[in-house]
């Protein structure tokens, strides 16, 4: 569902969805999307009820578009999901984003712009209780950092719009992507503190969020499926991402991940 504030901005990272329980519950609520404001340029979606026949290709992507290294409790649960998929009769390659090692550098600077925004113009959007004086130190550094940035503007405005063209290349090898959520499986509480010196928090919220930066910049629907969990218990997350308008496929394939490796529920 598109967002009204993201809209606004050059480059719109922003949707509105549900934290499910289930792959129904989602499907539900994406079916009613569709039905009350659907998007007449993207194909209907209607209610998804379960997994389709169909046998897709699924793009395997373990090498994040940020560098970020893959620990081994992640790599271990998408590996075995993509194993799901070659049994249930997909077919299962590597994939390649391509968008290049200035990606992330790209990224950064727009994240510092969002920021930069919200710091000098959160009235404007807020009102005039609004105080930025009491922002957390993370929003303060990404301004920072911007203002640093602020003459490579039209250069990584021009970068990152071209992820979408790269982005739909991509899917014309793949039906689907196969990766993970995060690039590690969850940190103590306090390792991604606000009160965490900006450049050390920077590196490491790099570090952890390697992978849906691409579909925040393309525009492309995913799904994050809790489709694992480390020694200790903690949840590993596999994500699908898909082609623009494309979530009904997203959809299909999470029912049959969730038929075959069923997750832990909170009464569990």
């Amino acid at each position: 569902a598109p967002n009204a504030t993201g809209a606004r901005m050059p480059i719109d990272l922003v949707a509105d969805g549900v934290v499910s329980r289930s792959v129904r519950d989602t499907a539900v609520f994406l079916g009613a999307a569709d039905r009350g404001r659907r998007n007449p340029a993207l194909p209907p979606l209607g209610l998804v009820e379960g997994p389709a026949r169909r046998r897709l290709r699924v793009g395997l992507l373990l090498e994040s578009p940020t560098g970020a290294a893959v620990d081994a409790d992640t790599r271990e649960t998408v590996t075995a999901v993509a194993e799901l998929l070659a049994k249930q009769g997909h077919e299962v390659s590597d994939a390649v984003t391509g968008v290049g090692t200035r990606f992330v550098d790209d990224f950064l600077d727009y994240w510092g712009l969002l920021a930069f925004t919200v710091v000098t113009g959160g009235r404007l959007l807020h009102g005039r209780t609004f105080d930025p004086h009491r922002l957390d130190g993370l929003t303060h550094g990404l301004a920072d950092h911007y203002r640093r940035a602020l003459a490579r503007t039209p250069v990584f405005l021009h970068r990152l719009r071209r992820v979408a063209a790269t982005h739909a290349e991509l899917f014309t090898r793949h039906d689907v992507l196969l990766s993970p959520v995060l690039a590690h499986s969850p940190p103590e509480i306090g390792w991604l503190a606000p009160t965490v010196p900006i450049e050390q928090l920077t590196a490491r919220l790099l570090d952890y969020v390697a992978f849906t930066p691409l579909a925040n910049v393309a525009g492309a629907p995913a799904v994050a499926l809790p489709a694992g969990a480390t020694a200790g218990g903690l949840p590993v997350g596999v994500h699908l991402e898909g082609t623009v308008g494309d979530e009904r496929t997203l959809l299909e394939l999470a029912y049959a991940i969730e038929a075959d490796r069923p997750w832990r529920r909170i009464r569990d």
